[in-house]
């Protein structure tokens, strides 16, 4: 049976609404003391908590989730990974200088979500054979249709320079924001080409974004764009694999 991914709310009021994700399960608390509490006694794969709780901020709460997970580290892992939503630039500063991972409260927290329970999931470089492209995938999407998606994927071969221009521009200038909004078009470009290695590097680089890690962005930046390039040789390899 597939894991239905659950994940803890911790300060938010009832009506934060995410009924239509029904495909995650939630748990909601107010303060530090309660999320600890239900943090010992289970495993969430994501915990959302706002920057000033009513007994605590989440930095105090994060010192306390990380002294449970050293607590149990031999006995019952926790694995829990802690998202902070920050409301002004002070306790996004805050959160830059602990190394946490934060999200304003003015974007899209469903998309962000799903991005991060889907990150343990990807298959990582290394933890197993990646492919450049994958064929067998690639035609079952498409319905088979093979002179279709040979046009396609040469059109974007054409213009990737384009696609990567408008994730490098923005990361140099320092706007995250658009660099992130980007990279996430490109990575599902990516995923309906079936450009395996080339999707499991911007998982990567979407994440540095995230971070603000602007020197670790450009050079996985660097590496998608060889990702890229070895994919369309690879193509240019396999241009029987069009033919019917």
């Amino acid at each position: 049976m597939k894991h239905k991914p659950h994940i803890l709310l911790i300060g938010f009021h009832k009506s934060l609404n995410f009924d239509s994700m029904t495909q995650i399960s939630f748990t909601n608390c107010k303060t530090g003391k309660e999320a600890i509490e239900l943090i010992i006694q289970d495993n969430f794969d994501l915990i959302i908590t706002k920057f000033q709780l009513d007994d605590q901020t989440a930095i105090e709460l994060n010192q306390s989730a990380e002294s449970v997970k050293n607590y149990y580290a031999n006995t019952a892992p926790k694995k829990n990974k802690l998202l902070i939503i920050t409301t002004n630039l002070d306790e996004e500063q805050i959160c830059k200088e602990k190394k946490l991972l934060f999200f304003p409260d003015t974007l899209n927290l469903k998309s962000l979500i799903l991005k991060l329970i889907e990150l343990p999931k990807e298959e990582k470089r290394g933890d197993k054979k990646v492919a450049i492209i994958n064929f067998k995938d690639l035609f079952v999407r498409v319905d088979n249709n093979r002179e279709f998606i040979q046009t396609v994927i040469e059109k974007f071969f054409e213009i990737r320079d384009s696609r990567i221009n408008d994730i490098q521009t923005p990361l140099m200038n320092g706007d995250f924001k658009l660099a992130k909004d980007a990279a996430h078009k490109l990575k599902g470009v990516l995923a309906n080409f079936s450009m395996e290695e080339a999707r499991s590097t911007i998982i990567e680089l979407e994440k540095h974004i995230l971070e603000n890690e602007q020197k670790l962005s450009i050079q996985k930046l660097k590496q998608l764009i060889a990702d890229i390039e070895t994919a369309r040789q690879f193509y240019l390899a396999n241009l029987n694999q069009f033919k019917r």
